[in-house]
């Protein structure tokens, strides 16, 4: 079953009687290094625990919730479970024997989170952003293209263009390309090289269509599969050849470059090399939202800290969620309307019904932002992450 489809069947899952236990947990070369991603899981499930101590919950409903903790400290424990991926997704209900895994190529956020629905905002928010990348892989004699999903790396296309590779050396033909010099140049000798410069010429046209044909072809195939991201890969001359090539469509659309061997490189290597390029382009991305948050901000058009981004937000206002990488805020959510806040306040929630106290409302605040359709994005950087206090957003409008 495809990804869509399992996400389709989540969509389904009701349960009025035990609550789903939803992991998200980062496991990125630098969240791998000395087991961070372990301590990372053992403070969620603490601070879960803690929480739900609190809380007022029939023995059956706190024996399945331990046991989706310990289920899923298990699974982690285990390394072989965690190949070819930086990050995972975990679903747990153990009353009602459900468990759900995706090994994904990266997690926005550790997250651990207990309700009555699955907090699937993450998985699909990462299915829309990483199911649409295509890596082409080029020289001046063949070409691979690859479309990468949740899954890994795909090859679709292995083309070698027979014309761009002489088997034989160029031989200048004797008397053919000779010009004979002016005698008043003085020497009367006859000059060669035409032969050779031409042969030249023909070899580099021939390199040319070669990439002008990959460049058709990949048009061709975006055309009747959209995609959102490119990545060129090769040596950094062929990928700038090539890249002149690129309809104005797919030029808008890059998003990195990698230094690999065209023939040599493996599926599984591509995915990766793929991902640490997709990462220097989200550095990227991540300092230009930081530059138009400034900027608005003396306009009203952006919004910082806890309060007023979840004003924001509870409006419908929020382009772009912005949010510093670790950062966390106790709240309440009113179980009818779902409204977010810091503090518990009278008119929070409709006549009758008590706000329910969260353990961090940012992750409440993050599964509305996909709920919106906003923007999000974590900010790794840790002294960018310091111009906003902790959260903030760009908006759509102000009020």
């Amino acid at each position: 079953m495809d990804l869509e489809n399992r996400i389709e069947k989540l969509l389904e899952y009701k349960n009025d009687k035990y609550p789903i236990t939803s992991l998200y947990l980062k496991l990125a070369p630098s969240d791998r290094e000395n087991f961070k991603y372990k301590t990372n899981l053992k403070n969620l499930i603490k601070n879960q625990r803690d929480n739900i101590g609190k809380m007022n919950l029939g023995e059956n409903v706190l024996e399945s919730i331990e046991s989706d903790f310990n289920k899923m400290k298990n699974y982690i424990d285990d390394n072989d479970h965690l190949t070819q991926c930086r990050g995972v997704c975990i679903f747990s209900d153990s009353k009602s024997n459900i468990w759900e895994v995706f090994k994904l190529p990266l997690v926005y956020r550790d997250q651990l989170s207990i309700d009555r629905s699955l907090i699937l905002g993450q998985l699909i928010k990462i299915n829309d952003d990483y199911r649409n990348i295509v890596t082409v892989l080029v020289d001046r004699k063949k070409a691979r293209i690859f479309r990468l999903d949740l899954n890994g790396a795909h090859e679709i296309l292995d083309f070698f263009y027979p014309d761009a590779s002489r088997t034989k050396k160029f031989k200048s033909t004797e008397g053919k390309f000779k010009q004979k010099l002016s005698p008043t140049s003085g020497t009367g000798n006859l000059v060669q090289g035409y032969g050779e410069h031409g042969f030249h010429r023909t070899i580099e046209n021939e390199i040319h269509q070669h990439y002008k044909y990959i460049a058709d072809k990949l048009f061709a195939y975006y055309n009747e599969n959209k995609f959102n991201l490119l990545v060129l890969g090769g040596t950094s001359k062929n990928i700038s050849e090539f890249s002149h090539h690129l309809h104005s469509y797919l030029r808008g659309r890059l998003a990195g470059e990698i230094t690999v061997d065209v023939n040599k490189t493996k599926s599984y290597q591509l995915n990766e090399v793929t991902l640490d390029a997709l990462e220097i382009s989200k550095a990227d991305k991540e300092k230009k939202l930081l530059a138009e948050f400034e900027d608005k901000l003396g306009s009203r058009y952006a919004v910082n800290g806890v309060k007023p981004t979840l004003k924001a937000l509870m409006r419908g206002q929020v382009k772009a969620l912005l949010v510093a990488d670790g950062f966390s805020s106790p709240g309440f959510i009113c179980p009818d309307t779902g409204v977010l806040a810091v503090e518990k306040r009278k008119g929070l929630c409709s006549e009758g019904v008590e706000p329910v106290k969260v353990v961090d409302v940012v992750d409440d605040a993050m599964e509305e932002a996909f709920r919106q359709n906003a923007e999000i994005e974590i900010l790794y950087n840790k002294k960018a992450s310091k111009k906003i206090d902790g959260i903030g957003a760009i908006l759509r409008f102000k009020l």
